[in-house]
């Protein structure tokens, strides 16, 4: 049997094929390295349940997972899995070629990816060429969930939000900002809570302030991670993940400024890597 994963910040994607061609779908908490030390890894891995099936059913594992563009974060994940998945051949790869395979299979593009973080490469014959981004939530993630929630969150500290705006997210959230200070700095996965924001953006995006908030972290994304691509007008972009799903007019409308043809968007990788999987048997 063959386990395929794709794993962001937040949550992790499972397919289980048996050899008979059924499918088998499972979700747990995202598995990132920044994060997870091996043990913890190995925790939530052993919290799995594939029934009918066990673990030592699964001959082939092919995970797909934020933060494993290092070496270091690389062998973090290979010892987390090594102690779980005994019996099978362990392949684990970089969300960004995860998004690069179930968006263009055997073409060429830019992939990128909008979720509670942001990155991009361009796949050319298969092979991620180059790619941009992926410095993680201090460094990059331009116009992902995070970069979005932050924005709405600083002006909430600030005071710089429209009156209706601020009376809004405090209806919505509850907060004072004392807490706000604690979670993002005392507290585990700052991104995931800061990304957490971006769905009253969403909510709200028709309101000129917050379009406009979330139309400037768009620009910085496209300005960082993918008009930098040599003759990226040639290519057609294809983006993945749950910011891109949900904010798809304004991306459109910020890709037609650049001139890019964006011809599909996804909210996750995993039924194209299943496809891609099964293509390249």
């Amino acid at each position: 049997m063959k386990l395929i994963a794709d794993s962001g910040s937040t949550k992790t994607d499972w397919r289980l094929l048996t050899q008979t061609g059924k499918e088998f779908k499972f979700k747990s908490e995202g598995i990132n390295p920044y994060f997870h030390s091996s043990k913890s890894i190995g925790e939530t891995l052993n919290q799995l349940d594939f029934s009918p099936f066990t673990m030592f059913d699964i001959k082939e594992v092919y995970f797909y997972s934020a933060g494993t563009n290092t070496s270091q974060n690389l062998k973090i994940m290979n010892e987390g899995f090594a102690g779980v998945f005994t019996n099978a051949e362990v392949h684990i790869y970089h969300d960004l070629l995860g998004a690069a395979r179930a968006l263009f299979v055997d073409e060429d593009g830019i992939a990128g990816i909008l979720g509670t973080g942001s990155n991009s490469c361009l796949f050319v014959d298969g092979k991620v060429e180059l790619s941009l981004g992926g410095q993680g939530y201090i460094l990059g993630d331009e116009g992902s969930g995070m970069h979005i929630g932050r924005k709405i969150v600083r002006d909430y500290m600030n005071d710089l939000m429209p009156d209706h705006i601020k009376s809004a997210f405090i209806d919505e959230y509850n907060l004072s900002k004392d807490q706000i200070t604690f979670a993002v700095y005392k507290k585990v996965f700052p991104n995931r809570f800061l990304a957490s924001f971006s769905t009253f953006v969403s909510a709200h995006i028709s309101d000129p302030y917050v379009q406009s908030l979330a139309d400037d972290a768009f620009k910085k994304y496209f300005e960082r991670y993918i008009i930098q691509y040599p003759n990226y007008k040639d290519y057609k972009l294809r983006l993945v993940g749950s910011v891109a799903h949900y904010y798809a007019d304004l991306i459109h409308e910020k890709a037609d400024h650049y001139g890019i043809e964006i011809d599909k968007i996804i909210k996750a990788p995993i039924d194209g890597l299943v496809r891609y999987h099964a293509y390249n048997q």
